[in-house]
């Protein structure tokens, strides 16, 4: 008979024993590398989380699209996060969410609809 025991991911990632099958089980990245006024990941993916570093001085909002380019502005946000002024924000979603078309994360001075920002800000996402 096996017990089935309830042991931390990390812990499992250490049991593979192999960096390649760690290496698989870990979502993917991307950043902009540059400021931005959005990032876009095109196609399906599971979103897991994401950071914005907001350079601007004054408060912005950060909203998160299931779209497969970025929609022009009025578009209706699937959430949007209020970042303050010249601070980061990281947002992790305990279940990823699913993006069917793709996902798109931008500023915009207002929360309800997009009014897209300057670039001015840095983003990092993960997803799968």
């Amino acid at each position: 008979m096996t017990i089935a025991q309830n042991v931390p991911a990390a812990d499992r990632l250490m049991e593979l024993g192999r960096d390649t099958d760690a290496y698989e089980l870990l979502p993917d990245n991307i950043s902009s590398n540059a400021l931005a006024a959005s990032i876009v990941i095109g196609h399906a993916h599971i979103l897991y989380g994401f950071t914005v570093n907001n350079t601007n001085a004054n408060a912005q909002y950060i909203l998160v699209f299931d779209q497969s380019s970025l929609p022009a502005d009025t578009a209706i946000p699937l959430v949007s996060f209020t970042v303050p002024g010249a601070s980061d924000k990281a947002v992790e979603w305990i279940t990823p969410r699913k993006h069917r078309r793709g996902i798109v994360i931008c500023n915009s001075s207002t929360a309800a609809t997009k009014t897209i920002g300057s670039a001015d800000c840095f983003f990092d996402v993960q997803y799968k």
